[in-house]
């Protein structure tokens, strides 16, 4: 019987059932199922381990997957990236090089020239910022490794505001990405991957400039059209060799937006929307890729 271990935060609230949903999923295809919470790795000489629900300590070594969901504590994040290096890197379904690398917008924009992208800009200097926005057209300024739509904001030249929002995005020396704002004549897509497989996608009508369902965005059926999901599937064939297994893109054809590997909300609104939970075609896909 395979069997898999998930590193996931026991405490505090969860954006998506996802790490409710997909143990369960491995479980019902007959998978031996561990979770183990994140804060509670401890690498003993090589041997690490970490403590399940029943407070448990177990030994990681061993398993046929390993499935990090979340990143956990920012304070200890590199910290228990570096550890997970103790285990067969190949086994895990997002490698820990993938989760420090390719979370966020930088990453995507740097390897994947060929794939269209807004044109985007990264800096912690607030002028220079500033004289891409007073260049003309409209901006969208944020974090570049942000998530559910915080400290999003759309800029153009002559506002008001755009000194103390692009102060506030490169306070204490913190970096902003501005991307040119981008036309959706087909409206936005999340897309789900797995295994480098595309899963499905839905769209979402933004309630203003920004995608994200926790920002006021509404999701809504949709199909993708031949070239996206042929756009789609480049990609996921892409990340699965660097180490991505199990992620969601946002696409606004012909454009691909970003990248969210660490616990993407998707199924749950999927199954909301159609009706159809995905799960067990997950855990396929990534039993068939290990």
């Amino acid at each position: 019987m395979p069997s898999i271990a998930f590193l996931l935060p026991f405490g505090g609230r969860s954006a998506n059932d996802n790490r409710e949903r997909l143990p369960r999923a491995f479980g019902e295809a007959g998978w031996t199922v561990a979770c183990i919470d994140h804060e509670s790795l401890t690498l003993d000489g090589r041997r690490l381990t970490g403590v399940d629900p029943d407070c448990g300590r177990l030994d990681l070594a061993g398993r046929d997957r390993y499935f990090v969901l979340g990143f956990g504590a920012a304070a200890t994040f590199l910290d228990r990236m570096q550890m997970l290096r103790a285990l067969p890197q190949e086994r895990f379904v997002n490698t820990p090089e993938a989760l420090l690398r390719q979370h966020g917008k930088v990453t995507l924009y740097l390897d994947h020239p060929d794939i269209p992208q807004p044109e985007s800009h990264v800096s912690n200097d607030p002028s220079t910022l500033a004289a891409l926005i007073e260049s003309g057209g409209e901006w969208i300024g944020k974090p570049p490794a942000g998530s559910f739509g915080r400290d999003v904001y759309l800029l153009r030249a002559g506002d008001a505001n755009v000194g103390a929002i692009l102060g506030h995005l490169t306070q204490d020396g913190r970096y902003a990405l501005l991307q040119r704002r981008i036309p959706m004549e087909r409206g936005e897509r999340r897309v789900l991957l797995a295994g480098g497989q595309v899963m499905g996608a839905y769209g979402k009508a933004p309630s203003d400039h920004r995608g994200n369902l926790h920002a006021g965005a509404t999701p809504m059926p949709a199909t993708l059209e031949p070239d996206e999901l042929a756009l789609a599937q480049r990609l996921a064939g892409r990340l699965l060799h660097q180490g991505v297994g199990f992620a969601a893109i946002d696409m606004a054809w012909p454009y691909v937006l970003e990248i969210n590997l660490a616990n993407p909300g998707w199924l749950e609104t999927y199954e909301r929307l159609t009706g159809e939970d995905v799960s067990p075609a997950v855990a396929q896909a990534l039993a068939t890729d290990s």
